[in-house]
């Protein structure tokens, strides 16, 4: 074996060794130290549970709107005089909104008093009538008597022979005048009871249209039917105008409401709320807080979609607001609802979907919850959703963080988020000495992260 080696070239013998000593160096080198690799949970935010009672509020999209408002149209055809008032004036009840030329009105009013007066005069002279044909009757009698009389006497000579036929047709002739005469006197008389009251209602027509004819003359002064504020005039002074035409349009300002749809889900709690007087309201309007009220639920939802409207009306010292708010203006209006028990207040991210929260557990595992939205608490300084979660208890850690990956099971990194009352009661159980309720957090995990915040 000697005598190979010394027979093998030099060359060969330090590539040999060479690899001989890299071998050997590769099975005898130390090994590296190793370290346990952290588990990459998600690191989420979380709130402990507070169930109690809190009133829900909800947020309304709603419009001004006024149960009086008012388009006042042309009664008589004329032409418009002056408009004192323009649109965006505000008007007392009974003040000069247009003044349209009087002078065919004014003609028409005479006309129909004219003839007031000749249905009167009418009237009258029937009456007189009447009077001259009950005297006259009984003259007419007694000569309807005497002609009858004549006519005997000549029938009675003429059987004698003597008086011609001629004078016996005269007598007839006469008789029958007579009592044409009567009848007809007769009749005019027993008619008067029809004529009167042909009369009368003449009369009264005439009065009617004279009566008319007054209001029409009225009319072409187009005065407020009440306090509010003009939204729109249609007419310039010289246009003239036919009835039925539109004028003016004007609303009463005094008496706003806010009509504003509310959601199916929330109507229960808010109908009892309007029985016992629970609901309290309120709108920002130009950056002053004016109170309203529900006073009444729409009783038509045709038009609605999902919801009833409710009608607000502005209460106390804030009404004197109410005139500000223009007719159709949007406002957005807080409703608080009365309060419910055993309602956690938990930020919008802590909802996943529109039902279901995580509860992590004492592994650090999620647990899937069913909720139910009830309202928000909007008032607070960091809006909240008010949830209703039965299976939930006082303290239980609730995860605030919106994960899209979150799944029963999942484990997570929980820590409470700050300022909150899970951060409160971290701080607390350190300064007694107790133990923290979240679990301590892998070291090696939180210098790989950092101080990253969720």
């Amino acid at each position: 074996m000697r005598d190979r080696l010394k027979r093998t070239p030099p060359v060969a013998r330090v590539i040999l060794g060479t690899v001989l000593a890299i071998i050997l160096l590769a099975v005898l080198k130390p090994s590296a130290p190793t370290r346990d690799v952290a588990d990459n949970n998600a690191r989420v935010r979380f709130e402990l549970a507070d169930p109690q009672a809190r009133s829900p509020q909800i947020q309304l999209l709603g419009r001004v709107q006024s149960p009086r408002a008012a388009s006042l149209t042309a009664v008589v055809t004329a032409n418009v005089d002056s408009i004192p008032v323009r649109a965006g004036h505000r008007v007392s009840k009974g003040q000069v909104l247009i003044q349209l030329d009087d002078t065919e009105a004014a003609l028409a009013r005479d006309r129909a008093k004219a003839a007031r007066d000749e249905a009167a005069a009418q009237l009258e002279t029937s009456r007189l009538r009447h009077q001259s044909d009950k005297n006259n009757l009984e003259l007419e009698k007694k000569l309807a008597k005497l002609a009858a009389d004549n006519l005997e006497r000549i029938r009675t000579l003429r059987e004698r022979k003597l008086v011609a036929q001629t004078q016996l047709d005269q007598a007839e002739e006469a008789q029958a005048r007579a009592d044409l005469s009567l009848s007809l006197r007769q009749l005019s008389v027993s008619d008067f009871g029809n004529e009167l009251a042909r009369m009368k209602a003449r009369l009264a027509s005439a009065e009617a249209q004279f009566k008319q004819a007054q209001i029409d003359l009225a009319r072409t002064t187009v005065n407020a039917p009440f306090d509010g504020t003009v939204t729109q005039v249609s007419v310039a002074p010289g246009e003239r105008v036919r009835p039925g035409e539109p004028l003016i349009k004007l609303f009463a300002d005094t008496e706003l409401e806010v009509r504003a749809q509310i959601p199916d889900r929330y109507l229960p709690a808010v109908r009892k709320g309007l029985i016992d007087g629970d609901l309290s309201a309120s709108t920002q309007l130009e950056g002053y807080t004016l109170p309203l009220k529900l006073k009444r639920l729409a009783g038509d939802a045709a038009d609605a979609r999902g919801g009833i409207d409710g009608l607000f009306a502005f209460s106390g010292d804030g009404a004197k607001g109410a005139p500000t708010a223009a007719l159709g203006r949007p406002l957005t209006i807080t409703l608080t609802l009365p309060a419910q028990p055993q309602l956690l207040a938990l930020p919008a991210t802590a909802l996943h979907g529109l039902d279901r929260l995580y509860r992590i557990d004492s592994n650090n595992r999620l647990q899937r919850v069913s909720a139910e939205i009830v309202g928000e608490a909007i008032d607070s300084e960091e809006p909240r959703l008010l949830l209703r979660a039965d299976a939930l208890q006082g303290g239980e850690r609730i995860m605030t963080t919106q994960l899209p990956q979150a799944i029963v099971g999942l484990a997570v990194d929980a820590q409470p988020v700050p300022g909150s009352n899970a951060d409160t009661s971290t701080q607390n159980s350190l300064d007694t000495g107790g133990e923290s309720p979240p679990p301590p957090v892998n070291a090696t995990e939180q210098n790989s992260e950092g101080s990253d915040s969720e």
